[in-house]
């Protein structure tokens, strides 16, 4: 009975040092130092206290006492001196001391076999690259983890990292480590099958790093001869038109899917899918806006700029005009770029730059005479916009009228109450009615073939159509796809103010990418140029990012007159808008 009682307990001590090792690795870290300084002071005492007895206090017995501790942590003893002393008579001193070897011993082994364990893994791994899928995960941080639509089970992940492996061992994936010539990418590869279906995230803080990794990769995707077109690539922080080359093309390497955002780009458009602006317009029976739009944007650095191309975009309605201060008291240093790339946009709009502090008085007295209906805080932190917030609360809280507050910074929207984060969002679904979308008008093999093949001005229109979608489901009172199909669809009045809207909201999208109206002298030079027989579009002119067709709805007739005398192609530039129209329900059905 006794042995059996014996091996039990010996057999639970086993198990609980087992389930030590598999424990989460801050826990299991603290266990193994608590475990080394017990043993470390136990040895001291017991070893000092028998070397001290058997051979008198000099330097000879610090030394045993000193080495006698070290080699505790092999596992080795030295009974024979200890057994000398009077304290080894007491069986419950002899307990500590097999005790106290023990977790020194464990202590060495517990960090050896992490160390031969993490070398087994990461060979398993490794080999298991070339089965199946793989996905590649550049610079995660806790903030962009999130952003990784990650393996089933972790199998085929990589993390390429260059000094935060605690987020990399957190997502459980091979880990290589980074340098600036970009050889991890070459690296990687070279572990995986060509034939297998990659998907990469560049989500570094960094964008500069993400872009320059993401080059290196495409670089040696090229040497090892894939095409890439079962790889894509999610690049943070980089504007796709900076990304269009890292497309795959006939005769280029390249990724076959590719979604790059700019942080601010993509949280501007969050914040107007959270607080849209038609929320706060009011339309009558024939889709005419009641009432102006009243916008306020405070603070003018990339994600104030980000916003206020968004509010622009999103805030034009027929019946209604849009107006918008901006407040920054550092406006003369920030304003440069948006008054010289995007001044037709300025022109264009009541949009007033307004060099002014949110924190004084002349503040306050512009809220009570302006009289906003959406306020976007664009502070530059979120402590910032929050301090600015409660301000704006105590301000409204004796007020009968309060506008809709967005607080927009670091990826992140505050709106009341909630908080929604940049690593939430599944960016990739965002895309997908625009796909479906951009597939209508290419009509190829599928809206993914369509998708990758579209080019950066083309995916961000489908994006700007889409997502005004809502607006045109409010004007009709449907707000729901079943309500939707059964006022379906509009006519008369309501269906030309519909159509004069989506007209006021494609010329709204232009300008905001930095377009300008087509003068009467260029259209004439590109008519000339047409009857000449070059092949140029009439009316746009990319590389100028000039357009004719940045007109009011009552000009669109004449133009269409124009562009049949010169190209002999009957265009009619309102049924275009009416057709973009009678296309949602269509479009939204398709996309499911």
């Amino acid at each position: 009975m006794k042995i059996l009682f014996v091996i039990l307990l010996t057999a639970l001590g086993f198990l609980a040092v087992i389930l030590n090792l598999a424990l989460d690795t801050r826990f299991k870290a603290r266990s193994m130092g608590f475990c080394a300084c017990l043993a470390a002071v136990s040895g001291l005492l017991m070893y000092g206290y028998a070397f001290t007895w058997t051979g008198g206090f000099c330097a000879t017995t610090v030394i045993r006492t000193l080495m006698t501790i070290c080699r505790m942590f092999a596992g080795v003893n030295d009974l024979g001196t200890f057994s000398q002393t009077p304290l080894s008579q007491n069986a419950y001193i002899m307990t500590g001391f097999w005790l106290t070897h023990f977790m020194a011993f464990y202590v060495t082994a517990s960090a050896a076999i992490a160390v031969l364990g993490q070398q087994l893994l990461r060979f398993l791994r490794v080999r298991l690259l070339r089965v199946g899928g793989v996905t590649l995960v550049y610079g995660a941080t806790r903030q962009t983890a999130r952003l990784v639509r990650l393996p089933r089970g972790g199998r085929g992940l990589v993390c390429v990292t260059r000094n935060d492996d605690d987020i990399a061992d957190a997502l459980g994936g091979v880990i290589f480590p980074d340098d600036a010539e970009g050889r991890a990418a070459a690296s990687v590869l070279r572990h995986i099958s060509p034939r297998r279906p990659l998907s990469a995230y560049c989500v570094s803080a960094n964008a500069a790093d993400n872009l320059r990794f993401a080059v290196a990769l495409r670089d040696a995707m090229a040497a090892r001869g894939m095409d890439g077109l079962n790889a894509s690539l999610f690049l943070l922080g980089v504007p796709e038109a900076r990304a269009v080359d890292l497309l795959a093309a006939p005769g280029r390497c390249g990724f076959g899917s590719l979604f790059a955002c700019d942080d601010c780009e993509l949280t501007a458009r969050q914040a107007i899918r959270r607080l849209p602006p038609w929320s706060r317009v009011d339309f009558d029976a024939d889709g005419r806006a009641r009432n102006d739009l009243r916008a306020l944007v405070v603070g003018f650095g990339r994600m104030g700029q980000a916003m206020l191309r968004q509010l622009v975009m999103n805030g034009q309605f027929e019946g209604g005009a849009f107006h918008a201060q901006v407040i920054d008291a550092r406006m003369d240093d920030l304003s440069g770029l948006m008054r010289a790339r995007f001044s037709a946009m300025l022109d264009a709009y009541d949009i007033q730059l307004i060099r002014e502090d949110a924190r004084g008085a002349a503040f306050y007295d512009r809220l009570e005479a302006y009289g906003p209906d959406i306020i976007a805080l664009c502070a530059g932190s979120r402590s910032a916009n929050a301090d600015l917030a409660r301000a704006l609360e105590r301000f409204y809280e004796v007020r009968d009228r309060r506008p809709a507050v967005v607080q927009c910074a670091e990826g992140s929207v505050a709106l009341e109450d909630a908080e929604y984060r940049l690593e939430h969002i599944d960016v990739r679904a965002m895309d997908r009615l625009a796909m479906v979308l951009n597939h209508t008008y290419c009509n190829g093999p599928s809206p993914e073939a369509d998708w990758r093949t579209c080019d950066a001005f083309s995916r961000a229109s489908c994006r700007a159509s889409v997502d005004f979608y809502p607006a045109f489901c409010r004007i009709l009172g449907a707000e729901t796809p079943e309500a939707l199909e059964r006022r379906w669809p509009p006519k008369g009045a309501l269906l030309e103010n519909m159509a004069r809207t989506e007209h006021r909201r494609w010329c709204a999208f232009h300008l905001a990418m930095g377009y300008r109206p087509m003068t009467g002298a260029e259209l004439e030079q590109r008519a000339a140029r047409v009857r000449a027989g070059e092949d140029i579009r009439l009316g746009k002119d990319t590389r100028a990012m000039a357009h004719a067709c940045l007109v009011p709805w009552e000009a669109l007739d004449d133009l269409s007159k124009r562009e049949y005398a010169a190209t002999g192609r009957r265009v009619d530039y309102k049924q275009m808008d009416v057709n973009n129209i009678l296309a949602i329900p269509e479009i939204m059905r398709r996309e499911g």
